[in-house]
């Protein structure tokens, strides 16, 4: 009997260590996900909040962008106060469009379709969706 009771308060105290290196969880759910605010200036798009856009899902500004110009086809790129600038005129919903597809492209876990995630990049042109809820890793495109 107290072999089992051993154990058990062994076990109790692998899964605190365990819980205590796990990273804090930031929940994200679909209706958290930021709608960009998109201006005209002349012939030039420029998107807002994109440094804040791209801060909650967790990529840096510079992969995002390059997702989405290489999908339009256009130049453009990101100022010092963090807003999106393409050198051409794009219709809102047409950036929008790009957007959603990049997250769910490469945000979105297709396991367990959580938000939470990074995108890590390993030796060469290998990308990998890592879930922090599930812990799930799914290679993706490279960018």
């Amino acid at each position: 009997m107290s072999r089992g009771v051993e154990l058990l308060k062994n076990y109790e105290a692998l899964l605190t260590r365990l819980y205590s290196k796990l990273p804090p969880k930031r929940s994200m759910r679909a209706y958290d996900l930021p709608v960009l605010q998109i201006e005209y200036v002349s012939t030039h798009t420029i998107v807002r909040n994109f440094a804040e856009a791209c801060d909650r899902l967790r990529r840096e500004p510079r992969i995002v962008m390059r997702f989405m110009l290489r999908e339009l086809a256009m130049p453009g790129a990101v100022d010092d106060k963090g807003q999106l600038v393409i050198y051409r005129k794009v219709a809102p919903h047409t950036i929008q469009q790009l957007f959603t597809r990049f997250i769910e492209t490469y945000v979105k876990c297709p396991t367990c379709g959580s938000y939470d995630t990074v995108l890590e990049r390993r030796k060469g042109k290998v990308w990998i969706i890592k879930c922090l809820a599930c812990g799930a890793e799914t290679f993706v495109r490279p960018i």
